[in-house]
């Protein structure tokens, strides 16, 4: 079985030819907030098809990260920024979050300095805004990055899809991550022809090159939960929920949570077998190991000690750590509101989605339902859901995400390359 998003034919004849073109003739500033260690590998490969590939970035790193920044192999130099902090509030989800809205005020002189072929502009804010203006002004092409579903762009207000819809007017070519996002995009007036998929990655220098033999017994009852802790990510539900699930059951289960944030006193608590505000202590049955972050490089190895994935958000525009698991052959347990569980995960075949949302009760789309299928399974299905998961997995490459920025620039500036272009050639 095959996983991938739709593409316009036009996009799919430009990323074939791309991906066969050495360099692309045109000079490109690319303007992000920061770069996530799993986006190195994708912006040195897009460096490497494009004459001069400079990016500018709102900030170093965001307050709440806790990893040391990489530029290895890239043009990188930080704006002039004003960082807000403000509150994501998502009704439909219930939860309440924090984030950082980052306002770089020298986009404009920054441009102009460089003088660009093209702006590739990451998100429809300010910095997307900037960029369009300086596009129109001086004639450069706008390609705006989009990396978000419809579920996580409900509620977002009229002003700002007011400004969307403006901006995507305006835009020469906009890539998207997965089929929800692409939806949204053309509910949006966003033209068919002009869209290319540029996907999430998982780092390949983290990726095992084979994976060992997994004594199914031993890691079939061990769960490894990886991401912030906070309330999108849906840790709280996943404990009482699971709790809920051993004790009907009287089965054993053992959560390993990685990361940090400010839900990691209370998951602590929990560990511990203690009771927190609004939830009982979790059933006896239940284990909660709390390991804090870790270095990217130790993901491997510890997903090689557990037996599924589980993925409680209750919202991600993506979510990375299902495509590192399926390369590490493990099966995911994932929330339907995270795009990369309803892109890469199927019943019975690479894991199971399940509401989070869902009560215990509703067998239909609880966790406790996708839970009994995990527990239901033979060792030798098992086996096989491994299988699939890599190879689903294997699909998603920083090449192959590159290769969908450099289609869409290539389409904006001739298509080809070595082909010259006007502006700032």
């Amino acid at each position: 079985m095959k996983y991938h998003a739709g593409v316009s034919h036009s996009a799919q004849t430009i990323e074939s030819a791309v991906s066969m073109q050495t360099q692309v003739n045109a000079r490109v500033v690319f303007l992000t907030h920061y770069i996530p260690l799993y986006q190195v590998r994708v912006l040195q490969e897009i460096t490497k098809s494009i004459r001069e590939f400079k990016i500018l970035l709102s900030t170093p790193i965001e307050p709440n990260r806790d990893f040391r920044p990489d530029w290895s192999g890239l043009d990188v130099a930080v704006q002039k920024t004003i960082t807000l902090r403000r509150r994501w509030k998502h009704r439909s989800a219930g939860f309440d979050d924090p984030l950082f809205v980052h306002v770089p005020y020298d986009t404009l002189s920054r441009l102009k300095s460089i003088s660009p072929d093209v702006v590739f502009s990451h998100e429809l804010g300010a910095r997307s805004l900037a960029a369009a203006r300086y596009c129109r002004r001086s004639g450069a092409k706008l390609v705006l990055a989009t990396f978000m579903s419809e579920h996580t762009e409900q509620g977002r207000g009229w002003m700002r899809s007011r400004v969307r819809r403006r901006l995507i007017s305006q835009a020469d070519a906009i890539t998207y991550n997965g089929p929800s996002c692409r939806d949204y995009l053309l509910s949006m007036g966003a033209d068919e022809k002009r869209l290319f998929h540029l996907p999430y990655a998982a780092d390949d220098r983290n990726v095992l090159a084979e994976v060992p033999f997994r004594d199914e017994e031993a890691v079939r009852n061990r769960l490894l939960c990886i991401g912030q802790l906070s309330a999108r990510k849906g840790v709280l539900p996943l404990v009482q929920q699971a709790s809920e699930f051993c004790r009907r059951l009287d089965q054993s289960l053992e959560i390993t949570f990685v990361g940090d944030g400010p839900l990691r006193s209370a998951l602590e608590a929990l560990a511990a077998g203690q009771s927190i505000e609004g939830q009982a202590a979790p059933d006896k049955r239940l284990k909660i190991n709390v390991l804090g972050n870790q270095p990217a490089g130790d993901l491997p190895g510890l997903m090689l000690q557990h037996g599924a994935i589980v993925a409680p958000t209750l919202a991600d525009e993506w979510l990375l750590v299902v495509n590192e698991g399926m390369h590490a052959a493990m099966p995911v347990i994932g929330s339907v509101y995270a795009q990369a569980v309803t892109t890469l995960v199927r019943d019975n075949e690479t894991g199971w989605q399940y509401d989070p949302l869902c009560p215990d009760q509703d067998h239909t789309s609880s966790l406790s339902r996708a839970l009994d299928g995990y527990f239901r399974a033979s060792d030798e299905q098992l086996v096989l859901m491994r299988q699939n998961a890599r190879e689903a997995a294997s699909a998603y490459t920083p090449r192959k995400s590159a290769d969908g920025a450099i289609a869409a620039i290539a389409s904006v500036v001739g298509g080809s390359a070595g082909s010259g272009v006007g502006h700032g050639s």
